[in-house]
């Protein structure tokens, strides 16, 4: 059975902000249109008007916001900091009450047109999933793919276990697909033939290069 295949660091770095992001993307993802600031400008403060930016541009390029917005580089923040015509030191006391960071992340969803994965969604994903699978097995490659996909789609990435646990039941239900379509092929002739091979090879000893 396929098993859980990030590591504690892989998971932590999946909920933040890239340690750096090219400037072509910066420019794609997190300049502000004037769209945008119909959003921004009906907040009041600096603060609370570079943080609704920062988490409106982290769902649009990465498809969730981090938990952590000062995860964010300084390149970052500098970029929006200067369109909004802010100090950049003003995002160091947003999201002190988690509940005005709420609402304005739900403004956010809806101004961008994204929503949460429903639970009845679950079950269409892993089956997407599994088709990928039984091409590439590759487990992160299938995380990287869903990630794309679910953006793609306009839903927010949930929890990282969340697409983990994805992963590792699309690959295990693919494992047994496979064996599903292969147990017909293998008549006892066939077996037989196969055994046949193994024990000549097996005699032959191991290979040397």
């Amino acid at each position: 059975m396929p098993s859980p295949f990030l590591t504690p660091k892989e998971r932590v770095r999946l909920t933040c902000f890239p340690d750096t992001i090219p400037q072509w993307d910066l420019i794609t993802y997190f300049t502000l249109t004037a769209h945008d600031g119909s959003l921004i400008d009906t907040y009041q403060g600096d603060t609370n008007r570079l943080g609704v930016a920062l988490q409106l541009c982290a769902v649009r390029y990465l498809g969730f916001c981090p938990a952590d917005l000062h995860t964010a580089s300084s390149d970052v923040t500098t970029f929006l900091a200067s369109q909004l015509q802010v100090d950049p030191k003003a995002l160091h006391d947003y999201g002190t009450r988690r509940m005005t960071r709420s609402t304005h992340f739900n403004a956010v969803l809806h101004h961008l047109g994204f929503r949460r994965v429903p639970p009845d969604d679950h079950a269409p994903i892993i089956a997407w999933l599994t088709e990928r699978a039984l091409e590439h097995d590759k487990p992160t490659l299938l995380f990287q793919m869903i990630c794309e996909r679910l953006k793609q789609q306009q839903m927010i990435r949930p929890a990282v276990t969340t697409v983990e646990r994805w992963v590792v039941t699309a690959r295990m239900q693919a494992h047994h697909a496979s064996l599903n379509r292969l147990q017909p092929l293998l008549t006892p002739e066939r077996m037989t033939l196969l055994d046949s091979l193994l024990m000549a090879e097996s005699d032959q000893g191991p290979t040397r290069f």
